[in-house]
C-alpha cells in the first residue's frame, strides 16, 4: 500500500465553523417570525438540514445558480429545517428566515481541533488541501482564510466548474496538487457529498462525524475529532 503524503479537507463542519455559531443565528431568526426553539431542538434539525443540503447540491450545484436562485434555495432549507424543528412555516416566514441569517454578520473559525491537527501535519512533512463547493475562486477564499503556513492549496466548485460529489473537481484538484489518488485521504463531514464524491474519484475517505450522527457507518473509516486523523490515515 502506498503511503499516504497528502491530506484535503472538506471545510465547513471539518475544518471551520461559523462565529456566530449557526444555532444562535437560527434562533435569534425565529424570533422574527414569532417562534421560540431551544438550542437542543434547532442543533439536532440543522444536522438533519445539513445532509438535505448536501443531497440537494449534489444534485444542483451552488455555483452554477444566480443571485434568486440562491435566494430561493437557502428560503426552502430554511423551511426544511423548521420542518425538521417540528415547525411548517409559509414561504413569507421561509424568506423571512432567510433574510434575517444573510445580513446577519458572520465569520469563519477554524475548531479547535483543526487548528491543532493542522499544525501537526505541518511539522510531520504532510501536503494539505481544502475542496470545498464555495462558489468564489480559491485563491481569494485561501486569502480569507489566513492560512499561509498551514494550508497548501484550496480549490472551489467555481475553479473546477463543478461541485462534490461530482469526479470532475477531485480530478481537478489532484491535477493542481500533483498528487495521485494512492497518496492521498479526504476528509469530510457530509456522505453524499465528501465521502461518495472521493469513493468516485478513487480517493481514501474519511468520515469525520462530529456529532455521532452515523454511529452504524462502515463504508470508511470514521472519526469523532480530527486529533484522530494520524492514527487513522495510513490504515
Amino acid at each position: 500500500m502506498s503511503k499516504v503524503t497528502h491530506i484535503i479537507f472538506d471545510m465547513f463542519n471539518t475544518l471551520y465553523r461559523f462565529d456566530p455559531e449557526r444555532e444562535t443565528t437560527q434562533i435569534n431568526a425565529a424570533k422574527q417570525i414569532g417562534l421560540n426553539i431551544s438550542k437542543e431542538e434547532i442543533i439536532e434539525a440543522l444536522n438533519k438540514a445539513d445532509i438535505w443540503f448536501a443531497k440537494e447540491t449534489s444534485k444542483n450545484s451552488m455555483h452554477l445558480m444566480k443571485e434568486k436562485e440562491k435566494d430561493l434555495f437557502y428560503s426552502n432549507y430554511e423551511r426544511t429545517l423548521f420542518n425538521y424543528a417540528g415547525h411548517k412555516i409559509t414561504d413569507k416566514d421561509s424568506s423571512i428566515l432567510w433574510n434575517f441569517v444573510k445580513n446577519t454578520k458572520s465569520s469563519l473559525k477554524l475548531f479547535d481541533d483543526a487548528e491543532s491537527i493542522l499544525s501537526k501535519l505541518k511539522n510531520r512533512n504532510f501536503s494539505t488541501g481544502i475542496i470545498t463547493n464555495f462558489d468564489s475562486d480559491g485563491s481569494s477564499l485561501s486569502k480569507s482564510l489566513n492560512l499561509p503556513n498551514l494550508i497548501d492549496h484550496v480549490i472551489t466548485s467555481k475553479d473546477a466548474g463543478a461541485s462534490k460529489p461530482s469526479k470532475k473537481i477531485f480530478d481537478h484538484s489532484l491535477k493542481i496538487m500533483k498528487i495521485n489518488t494512492e497518496n492521498c485521504v479526504f476528509v469530510g463531514d457530509q456522505i453524499d457529498t465528501d465521502i461518495i464524491g472521493a469513493q468516485n474519484a478513487n480517493i481514501k475517505p474519511i468520515l469525520i462525524d462530529r456529532e455521532d450522527l452515523y454511529p452504524e457507518y462502515k463504508d470508511c473509516v470514521v472519526i469523532n475529532n480530527l486529533n484522530e486523523l494520524l492514527d487513522v490515515i495510513n490504515l
